[in-house]
């Protein structure tokens, strides 16, 4: 983010569906053109559009992530407590750094992979759209996507590690150029 001069974190006050906006626009006046800079190791393709979704907040197809809603850079947690349909009670928003030597997922384990874990998330939120399940946070119902977009996201959070500044110069300085494309799946 900082190496493309992109909003880095969250303002005061600013709700995900108007970061995602500010994002949106900021990408889409560089869509087909290859702008965006990304690290050549760790970062791929589909990290980059794991990212996309990540944070997306809204649309009207899939490649809705919505989780900037409760993840929120630059610690990627609000610190607060959410019912998303996971357990009987709210749960504190943990943070997604390091999540690569994680060898369980969720307040009790019970998600053995990360992608079984978004594809949980991705679940709950179409159940609480459909049955209008109570209790379930209004961010977890506007969570949609597609199988590839679930692997898609984990590339993403995989990515996420703590990385002190010399690791972060080696980022810099080994650099692929990205496409922007904003087209998400039906």
């Amino acid at each position: 983010m900082k190496m493309n001069r992109l909003q880095e974190a969250f303002t005061k006050g600013q709700s995900a569906a108007e970061y995602w906006g500010v994002m949106e626009s900021r990408l889409g006046n560089q869509a087909g053109r290859i702008l965006i800079k990304r690290p050549a190791k760790s970062f791929d393709d589909d990290a980059f559009r794991g990212w996309l979704m990540f944070i997306r907040a809204y649309g009207d197809a899939t490649g809705i992530g919505n989780c900037a809603a409760c993840h929120r850079m630059p610690d990627f947690t609000d610190q607060a407590r959410h019912n998303i349909g996971t357990a009987k009670a709210p749960i504190e928003t943990p943070t997604l750094r390091d999540l690569h030597s994680r060898k369980s997922f969720f307040h009790d384990g019970s998600a053995k992979t990360l992608e079984e874990a978004i594809a949980r998330h991705v679940e709950n939120g179409r159940v609480a759209r459909d049955n209008k399940r109570a209790g379930v946070e209004i961010a977890v119902g506007q969570i949609a996507l597609t199988e590839n977009e679930v692997r898609q996201v984990a590339a993403f959070l995989r990515s996420l590690e703590s990385v002190d500044r010399a690791k972060f110069r080696e980022y810099l300085v080994d650099v692929v150029t990205q496409p922007v494309e904003l087209e998400f799946s039906d």
